[in-house]
C-alpha cells in the first residue's frame, strides 16, 4: 500500500508514538521512511521525551543545528531498532508546516504521519496546530496519531 513514509518528529511523545506507527505501517509494505525534523524556536524552553527538538530563542542558530542533528540521529536509531532498514534523516528549514509539506512533496511520499498535539507554541491553539495545517494542505495521505 505504501513505498514511501514522511514521518515528522519534534521530540514530543506524540511523535514517538507516529515513529512507532510509521514503522509498523513501513515494515508491512517493505516501505522506506523519511524521518523529518523542522526546527521551530520556541519563546519559553520546553521539556521532550527525547530531549532535544525545541530550543528557546536565545539559543543560536548552531546550537538549532546541533539539537535537530541529534534529534533526527536518535529517532533515526529508534527506526533501526524497530527493523526498519530503509531509513533517512532529514533536517527541513522553515515554518514547520510549510517546511513538511514542500519535504513531502519533494520526496514524493505516500504518507506523512505525524503527532496531532506536539511542542507547538501557544498560538497553535489560536491558529491552528501543525498537524492540523498539514491534513488540510499536503498532496499526500496524512496519518496523525494522539
Amino acid at each position: 500500500m505504501y513505498t514511501s513514509l514522511l514521518v515528522a518528529v519534534d521530540g514530543s511523545k506524540q511523535s514517538e508514538k507516529a515513529l512507532t506507527l510509521a514503522c509498523y505501517l513501513a515494515q508491512s509494505n517493505q516501505a522506506k521512511i523519511h524521518i523529518v525534523h523542522a526546527p521551530e524556536v520556541l519563546q519559553h524552553p520546553a521539556i521532550m521525551t527525547w530531549g532535544l527538538g525545541a530550543v528557546s530563542l536565545e539559543s543560536s542558530r548552531k546550537e538549532l543545528e546541533t539539537i535537530s542533528s541529534k534529534l533526527v540521529e536518535h529517532a533515526v536509531s529508534a527506526a533501526k531498532e524497530q527493523g526498519i532498514n530503509q531509513v533517512e534523516g532529514h533536517i527541513a528549514h522553515g515554518e514547520p508546516t510549510l517546511a513538511i509539506i514542500k519535504q513531502a512533496d519533494k520526496l514524493g511520499v505516500d504518507v506523512i504521519v505525524m503527532g496531532c498535539r506536539g511542542l507547538g507554541n501557544l498560538s497553535g491553539l489560536v491558529m491552528g496546530s501543525v498537524s492540523h495545517k498539514v491534513s488540510h494542505s499536503a498532496q499526500c495521505g496524512v496519518i496523525t496519531i494522539r
